[in-house]
């Protein structure tokens, strides 16, 4: 298809995520308009869904679709939809998250100096054994698509922690920068290794020529999102998710 923007209501054409989000999708029927918009994104057919706006009105489009089975649902947080509707699509309640984006360089935090660059092929295994522990739950993974690179730090000789940015898009043919990933040793936890991670990455991504850099959260992680405002980000969409039921993982 061509570019989703052609297609979204005028009010959602500049939103970050959306933006971002665009390229990564073969084929999207659009609901709604500058109040409340539901994209149907791989068609109609065991779609994903997202919800974006008035979460009432995003309710009862994704009501009023008569949608059947789908693959997940994002909607904004607030929403509230109806048991019979979420019977219908084969949906469970799963997390509730933000996105956050910043377009600011951050300040130098401490031990920034200690985090590297690594090698995506060499260093995948020692990426993956540290995400086993330090993030169990994600689905970022240095062989995975659109990934631009992974940063660590390494303690005695191990990975203790470990960041990774896959590309997505921006406005006009500009990029931005997903950063995901991320995850810290029990034993290094409340270092500030996560916080020189994260601002290493975003400081690499921009000085790139990313229009922004990006990062999803769970909306419980208090400590986490202290440290984001601190380097910068802003919020700039609250949602809840709804998997199949026994899903382990978010969508990559």
């Amino acid at each position: 298809m061509g570019d989703v923007l052609e297609v979204l209501p005028p009010g959602w054409r500049q939103d970050r995520m959306l933006l971002g989000d665009r390229h990564r999708w073969d084929t999207v029927d659009v609901l709604g308009d500058d109040d409340a918009l539901v994209l149907l994104i791989g068609g109609p057919d065991r779609p994903s869904v997202l919800g974006r706006g008035d979460a009432a009105k995003v309710d009862r489009l994704v009501a009023d679709a008569g949608l059947g089975p789908a693959r997940w649902m994002s909607v904004p947080r607030g929403s509230q939809p109806q048991a019979s509707t979420l019977a219908g699509l084969g949906l469970v309640p799963f997390s509730t998250w933000d996105w956050l984006s910043t377009d600011v360089v951050p300040p130098t935090v401490a031990g920034e100096d200690a985090v590297h660059a690594l090698d995506r092929d060499r260093d995948a295994d020692a990426i993956r054994a540290c995400l086993a522990e330090a993030n169990p739950g994600t689905s970022a993974d240095p062989a995975g698509p659109d990934e631009l690179g992974w940063w660590g730090v390494h303690v005695d000789g191990v990975l203790g922690g470990v960041v990774g940015v896959s590309e997505r898009g921006g406005p006009g043919d500009a990029c931005s920068w997903h950063v995901h990933g991320l995850g810290v040793r029990p034993r290094l936890r409340g270092t500030g290794t996560g916080t020189a991670l994260t601002a290493a990455a975003v400081r690499a991504g921009l000085r790139s020529g990313a229009a922004w850099v990006s990062l999803g959260m769970y909306a419980e992680n208090d400590g986490a999102r202290r440290i984001y405002r601190r380097l910068g980000f802003r919020t700039d969409a609250e949602l809840t998710s709804f998997s199949p039921p026994g899903t382990q993982r978010p969508p990559a």
